[in-house]
């Protein structure tokens, strides 16, 4: 049997915590600075206040040109109606004031009215995009000429007020549609998506060539890139849009001239823009080219059917000179091109020489300062040697 324990064995016990003035290393390593969530330093919140506020100050830029973009397109698209729109009629020149003031009140302001001797002249009008319209009246039937290639809204319109007319008049109106439009593009849209196609990477291309593509190439192996690019662009558009789809036929040359030439102004506007101004430049003329120059072209309505000092300032706008001059090769022989191609040949120079005067004056990019010249280096190294020293 085991005798009772000595002090010695109850001595040799770990001592048991039992009251509350004991301390409890657990629990006091338990509540120690490790289970406290540290708090938030002042340059943590100083640097999440400055990302807050310059994600604030870059979502202004994308506001302005969602304005742009939504003034531009609904204020020139949405209230479509014939406005000035050339129309002709076969008769003595009398005979145009009667039509203007029965057209006037039907469509007010909406067509300009000259006389040809000929329906065979008045045809030709057509053909040669001097009219968009001719009638020929007579006693006991009108016949009416159109070309719905012109613009299939605008050519609506124009049968609309004539069967209107017509009608009111108690004679019958025969419409001839001498300019259809083609069977795999009936609604006109192949010549506005050609053109958009090449706009919008065009402009993309040339803003990168100066800071990412081809940043440490001369200004003039900047441009020899640029023609390269938009001959091989446009050589890909008309393909596409011609051998492949067949939706602007019969006249592929042309179409890849004034494709190139249209790619080459706005892709040599966009590099001269990203030289010499920078991001401001770029957004500057990517505006004026894409949200105000598509929508001020008129797109698939024709600019007889905007305002008409909008459709004048597109008509000074690459996107503004390409359209008509795609819309004329394609199906009227290429009769009045020769106004857009001067147009858009003066967007490629104003482009070549802003390229060319890089070359000459050598400004330093946009966000970076001029670099000082191997004399001035050296020299300004001596002098902090001899300050050292």
């Amino acid at each position: 049997m085991e005798g009772p324990r000595s002090h010695e064995d109850d001595d040799s016990r770990p001592p048991v915590a039992s009251g509350q003035g004991q301390e409890r290393p657990h629990a006091a390593t338990a509540t120690g600075p490790i289970a406290t969530a540290p708090q938030a330093s002042a340059p943590d919140r100083s640097t999440r206040r400055r990302t807050r506020y310059a994600g604030l100050i870059g979502a202004v830029p994308a506001t302005i040109l969602s304005l742009v973009f939504i003034s531009s397109f609904i204020g020139a698209l949405h209230n479509p109606h014939p406005r000035s729109a050339p129309v002709g009629i076969v008769g003595p020149p009398a005979a145009v004031t009667s039509l203007g003031h029965a057209l006037d009140h039907a469509a007010p302001g909406g067509y300009k009215v000259t006389s040809y001797p000929t329906m065979a002249a008045a045809r030709n009008a057509i053909n040669t995009r001097t009219i968009d319209a001719a009638v020929v009246p007579g006693p006991h039937a009108q016949h009416l000429l159109v070309a719905q290639a012109v613009s299939s809204s605008l050519t609506n319109a124009t049968i609309k007020v004539f069967t209107t007319g017509a009608a009111r008049a108690h004679v019958p109106l025969t419409v001839t549609d001498i300019r259809p439009l083609h069977s795999s593009d009936p609604d006109g849209l192949s010549q506005t998506f050609f053109v958009t196609a090449l706009l919008a990477p065009s402009f993309t291309f040339g803003n990168q060539l100066t800071s990412r593509i081809a940043p440490k190439v001369g200004p003039h192996r900047q441009l020899a890139v640029v023609a390269v690019y938009a001959a091989i662009v446009a050589a890909g558009a008309v393909a596409v849009a011609d051998a492949w789809i067949g939706a602007l036929t019969g006249a592929p040359w042309g179409l890849f001239g004034i494709g190139t030439l249209f790619a080459f102004a706005v892709t040599v506007m966009g590099a001269a823009a990203a030289r010499w101004a920078g991001a401001i430049g770029v957004a500057v003329v990517g505006m004026l080219f894409i949200p105000v120059g598509i929508a001020s072209s008129g797109v698939t309505l024709g600019p007889n059917m905007i305002t008409p000092w909008y459709a004048d300032l597109g008509k000074a706008l690459p996107p503004g000179s390409a359209l008509p001059a795609v819309l004329n090769t394609t199906y009227f022989s290429g009769n009045a091109i020769l106004t857009p191609l001067l147009v858009l040949s003066a967007w490629a120079l104003a482009g070549i020489l802003a390229m060319v005067m890089v070359a000459i004056l050598h400004p330093p990019a946009p966000g970076q300062r001029a670099q000082p010249d191997s004399g001035d280096a050296a020299a300004s190294a001596t002098t902090r040697n001899r300050a050292t020293a």
